[in-house]
């Protein structure tokens, strides 16, 4: 038996919140299983109390149960060496000490004690595992969510814990190595008789199936993915309100991601940024909100040439969700957040509640979970006089609810006549709006 959990109760803050209560259950060696439940649910915090973490992320909690791993048990801020963890938000897992992905690759194997003479083959066969060979150079704060993923996924692999524990690890994963990173999982626990434990959303992983699955919550809809992969092919989008003529952009170290790409877009149009981790979906937002310049070509907002506006009058034009979304927060409550654009840039209060961030609106921001955090962005970037808004991942995390509430939004401001690029690897969104257009990059 690789872990043991019985009777696992948690509660939370002074009122002592009861997270969840009566979880029991065991994985066997070479076991991949998962790990469901709504948003909310607690699917982070079991995690992080199987690995022993849980004190350095609640601050004033109430354990109760049982949990053995490899036959030890498990000790709150103890933490057994055969147990390993990739977090949710994979920007809050980097090293902070490192510059490139090499370095960032070999940061394990130093803790680990490996010499250094054998670190180069070991980060070599993880990177072409992981297929981000050419981007060991690459500084790690440049990375698409996507290529990060990866680079987390291979330092967790790489340390080779017995028992694994994954917390949404394919959010950021393009479709087409969603099933190989699943394959690295499964291996890594067949070769070491340990056990992977997968917190993640199963229309993520058509076709995976799972001998053992643990519900926190009651079942989660199964959901059918039809318009992502049903073959027809979606129209560029054409109109007036953006215009991107032959623009190309390549980033000072010489890498090309956007190449002579041209398309348009109108009021009410949503539009979906297609294309693998690293073709320059999120660079081409942040040309679009001028945080980058092209290397070439145009941008033209409500026909006017981008390089004869100011930034300020672009950035009250076009709203922006960024990936992660705490680089956006900075006020001490939701209310403030909201607020902080005066009248001209604040989301109305009918937004406020389609996205259901009116229960929240005296919560600290850095209180809410992944999905509820992914929602005020949202709101951020949707709020006043913006005609453009850019949605990068928006419904990462998001349950049935909470994607409901981001579909519901983003009809309601399409209908508003704002225009939508929402940059997704998520199927859900492609059957919702069948009538989108698409850029493939």
């Amino acid at each position: 038996m690789v872990l043991s959990v019985e009777n696992l109760g948690l509660s939370l803050g002074k009122k002592r919140e009861s997270i969840f209560r009566d979880v029991s259950f065991s994985l066997g060696e070479g076991e991949t299983a998962l790990l469901e439940g709504k948003a909310g649910s607690g699917k982070t915090v079991l995690g992080l109390a199987l690995c022993g973490y849980l004190p350095l992320w609640a601050g004033n909690f109430e354990l109760s149960g049982r949990i053995e791993c490899l036959s030890g048990q498990v000790e709150q801020g103890v933490y057994p060496p055969e147990a390993g963890i990739l977090l949710e938000n994979p920007y809050t897992q980097l090293s902070g000490l490192k510059g490139s992905v090499l370095q960032e690759m070999a940061f394990p194997l130093e803790c680990l004690g490996v010499p250094r003479a054998e670190m180069p083959a070991v980060i070599e066969q993880y990177s072409a595992l992981f297929d981000i060979g050419r981007i060991l150079d690459h500084p790690v704060r440049t990375l698409s969510g996507g290529e990060l993923q990866r680079v987390l996924a291979a330092c967790a692999l790489m340390s080779r814990p017995r028992f694994l524990f994954l917390d949404r690890p394919l959010t950021e994963i393009d479709t087409g190595f969603r099933p190989v990173l699943m394959n690295l999982f499964r291996s890594h626990a067949d070769s070491l008789q340990g056990a992977v434990l997968l917190a993640e959303d199963p229309w993520l992983m058509p076709g995976e199936t799972f001998r053992n699955t643990i519900h926190l919550s009651p079942e989660v809809k199964q959901y059918q993915p039809v318009g992502a992969d049903s073959g027809e092919a979606r129209n560029k989008p054409s109109g007036g309100l953006l215009r991107v003529e032959d623009v190309s952009f390549a980033y000072p170290r010489g890498d090309r991601v956007l190449d002579h790409l041209s398309f348009s877009a109108g009021e009410g149009d949503i539009v979906f940024v297609a294309g693998p981790n690293g073709a320059g979906k999120t660079t081409l937002a942040r040309i679009i909100t001028s945080v980058l310049a092209p290397s070439s070509g145009e941008l033209f907002y409500s026909g006017r040439p981008g390089k004869e506006m100011e930034q300020w009058e672009i950035v009250s034009l076009v709203g922006f969700a960024m990936q992660n979304p705490d680089l956006h927060l900075s006020r001490r409550s939701v209310g403030e957040e909201l607020s902080l654009g005066g009248e001209e840039f604040c989301p109305s209060p009918e937004m406020v509640e389609i996205l259901g961030l009116d229960r929240f609106l005296s919560a600290h921001p850095l209180e809410l979970t992944q999905a509820e955090k992914k929602r005020l962005v949202m709101a951020l970037a949707l709020g006043g006089n913006r005609r453009i808004v850019i949605l990068d991942e928006p419904s990462q995390y998001q349950d049935e609810e909470g994607f409901q509430r981001m579909t519901e939004a983003v009809s309601r401001s399409a209908a508003e006549g704002k225009t939508l690029l929402i940059i997704t690897h998520d199927p859900r969104f492609y059957q919702a709006f069948p009538k989108a257009g698409e850029i493939a990059l």
